[in-house]
Formats: C-alpha cells, structure tokens, sequence
C-alpha cells in the first residue's frame, strides 16, 4: 500500500507556500510522505487558506470538506478534516495529515506500513522554483526490504495505542533535519549562484555557539530564508559591510574573543545604518529586565531561548509589515 499522498493547497501568501512546500520535501523520507499538487482533483487532501474565502469556496464547490485541513484565524466550516490557527506550524500539520490517513485506511494499515519502511518515489519535474534549502536524503532502506514481506501480525495493536506509536515514529522523524546531507535530487537543488552576482542571503547570524548557528540556520531555512553565521561582533560587521541583510539575530553574550556584545554591537547597527535589518537579540536570560535591556539597545524583538517557531515567524513578518 502506497504511503505517498497528493495534497492541494488553496489560497495562502507566497511565502506561506514556500514554507509549507519547502517542510513537504524535508520531510520526504517520512512515512507517510506528502507531494504538492496543482489541481484540486489530483489530491488526496486539501490544505486550505481558511481566512480566504474563495478558498474555502472552493472546497466546498469541490465536495472535498472530508479530505480538508483549514488554517485560519476563524471558524472552519462544520465537516472539515481539522483546524489550524496561524501562524502555520508545519509538524502540527503533518500530523493531522497523519491522522486523515490513519482514519481513512484504518490502524492496521498503517501499522503494516510502518513495519514495512519504503523510500517514497521522486516527485516529478514541475516548473516551479526550487527551494532555498536542500532538502533532506531520504533514509535508505534496509537490505530486508528487498526480501519477500514477511506477513503481517495476526494480534492488532488497538487503534489508539497504534496511532500513538506512529506519531511517535514521525517525531523522531522530523527531529535529525539538519541539512548535512547533500542534495541527491538535481531538480530540487537550488541553481549554482552566477560568479557576477554573490548568492542572495537574507538573515546574519551572531553567536559564539557553532551548535546554536547550526539550529537557527535550519529554522530560518525552514522559513525560506537564507542564513549567513558569525562567532564575534568583528564578523559580523565585516559582513554587514558587504552585505544588505535583511535580519539580523544577535546572542546578548558572545564570548571573550568578540570585542562587543550583543547590545553593543545591536547599538552600533542601529546607528550606522540608513535602512537598519530587522535585529532580534537572543539569549537565554529573558527576563523582564533583559528585555528592558534589549529595547534600549534598539532591538526589534528579544526571543529566548530554547527558541520557539511562532517567535521566529514573528520577526520574518516584520519585514514584510514595514
């Protein structure tokens, strides 16, 4: 039984679509896995904008509110898979979607279907823009997978206690998606950068934790943002000289090799710059006092840490407000 669902998504912002197509291909060599479609009547499932209305329309038009997931501010209508509050959280997604499949092929398929692990096929060539990101290989299957299946358990686990072990399964799934891994698929690998013109890059990162930089560039990745990562304020302001970032997330505590910290150094960008970055200072001292301290320094947002994604989708909207 396949494992690979078609999902149309109607409505949505551009940005919201490359996010959400950008999770889809991170999350290929999941089980079930999920390709984005055209046309409503190639999809399996519907994502649906629920804050436009001719997007819920035409689901409704479409006779699918059984296969649709709403995201939205307001009221979904009555029938609809699940609901979604913005801003869109792409696990929380998957994981109704997981559970639409469950619901429609019952447990004890998708108990066979994790038994029996498959690399979802490739997507097909379509003309759209590749992601900013590479998205992550696929695990390889194990050399059992090519012997003859073995027969499935007579002793079915009960619906909730199956459904459990399979969202736990795709947890686990979705937490190693740190890009280490090069590309395999040419199609969805961002074009090489013209030796004229240097690649684009949105966000500056300043943190004396290489572990941190890592995190952060995978976030923001995940936002369709491209990411660029110092360890001292010296760094930093080398590649603010030759760079127009359009954010800039800064660590308050940088470490005795930088010659200013992350106030200091977010004081400094404030002043010296005719259109300054959106700045976001990060630590894990959030108190209120911190985030006194940050405001005075001229910062934009403060986020503490272990960060949050709705944070995160707050200062990439700021820009975008301005």
């Amino acid at each position: 039984m396949s494992s690979h669902h078609s999902v149309c998504l109607l409505g949505f912002s551009d940005f919201e679509r490359r996010a959400l197509a950008l999770q889809f291909r991170l999350a290929a060599g999941r089980s079930p896995s999920y390709q984005l479609v055209a046309s409503i009547e190639d999809a399996r499932f519907l994502v649906v904008d629920g804050d436009a209305k001719s997007a819920v329309q035409r689901a409704l038009d479409a006779g699918r509110l059984a296969h649709s997931v709403f995201v939205g501010l307001g009221a979904a209508p009555k029938g609809g898979l699940a609901r979604l509050r913005r801003p869109i959280d792409a696990l929380s997604l998957l994981r109704e979607l997981d559970a639409a499949v469950i619901q429609l092929q019952g447990p004890a398929a998708v108990a066979l279907a994790a038994a029996s692990p498959s690399v979802p096929p490739a997507p097909p060539a379509t003309s759209r823009p590749a992601p900013l990101v590479p998205p992550r290989r696929p695990a390889s299957a194990p050399a059992s997978a090519t012997a003859p299946s073995a027969p499935a358990p007579d002793v079915t686990p009960p619906p909730a206690r199956a459904q459990q072990r399979f969202l736990d399964s795709q947890l686990s799934e979705l937490a190693d998606l740190f890009p280490d891994r090069a590309p395999t698929d040419p199609a969805v690998t961002a074009p090489p950068a013209s030796k004229a013109a240097p690649a684009r890059c949105d966000a500056l990162l300043v943190d004396d934790s290489e572990i941190a930089l890592k995190f952060l560039e995978l976030k923001l990745g995940e936002l369709g943002l491209r990411s660029r990562g110092v360890t001292d304020s010296d760094a930093a302001l080398a590649q603010l000289a030759q760079h127009d970032f359009h954010y800039v997330f800064l660590d308050v505590e940088l470490g005795p090799a930088s010659k200013l910290d992350g106030l200091a150094l977010c004081r400094h960008i404030k002043r010296r710059s005719k259109r300054p970055p959106v700045i976001a200072m990060v630590s894990a001292h959030a108190t209120q006092t911190d985030r006194v301290r940050g405001s005075l320094a001229g910062c934009d947002a403060y986020l503490g840490k272990p960060l949050q994604p709705n944070d995160l989708l707050a200062v990439v909207g700021m820009r975008r407000a301005r």
